[in-house]
């Protein structure tokens, strides 16, 4: 198993999960020029996002990032947050499709990153001599 660590192979199977979830996170930030407006637009009336925006403001690079992460997030697992009242499900199902997807895409892809980083750190670990 050692000549697999010493490979370009493993280079490859180290680097993947940090390209995965770069790119997440890249969505995310695009989203955040790109898209923020039209959510904040869509969710006039929902708390969460309310107090999101007020807690991070809509103006510069890092808390446009955070307000649009926290969002996608969201739009990831809508149902905790419509059951305690801190979602409309109308607003919700009034967001464009193709953001929502986006949203939801990117997230995954940091889930994955993340997933994949842990597993290949254990797996380096598992085989250090």
């Amino acid at each position: 198993m050692t000549e697999f660590w010493n490979s370009w192979w493993a280079f490859a199977f180290m680097l993947a999960p940090f390209a995965i979830g770069f790119s997440g996170l890249l969505m995310i930030l695009v989203m955040a020029y790109q898209n923020l407006d039209t959510i904040l637009r869509t969710f006039p009336d929902s708390g969460y996002v309310i107090r999101q925006k007020m807690l991070w403001g809509d103006s510069g690079l890092y808390s446009r990032f955070v307000l649009t992460s926290s969002l996608a997030a969201v739009a990831l697992f809508p149902k905790g947050h419509i059951n305690r009242g801190d979602l409309l499900e109308s607003e919700l199902r009034n967001l464009p499709h193709f953001i929502k997807q986006r949203m939801v895409v990117a997230w995954w892809l940091c889930f994955a990153g993340i997933a994949w980083l842990l597993l290949a750190v254990g797996l380096l670990k598992l085989t250090a001599d």
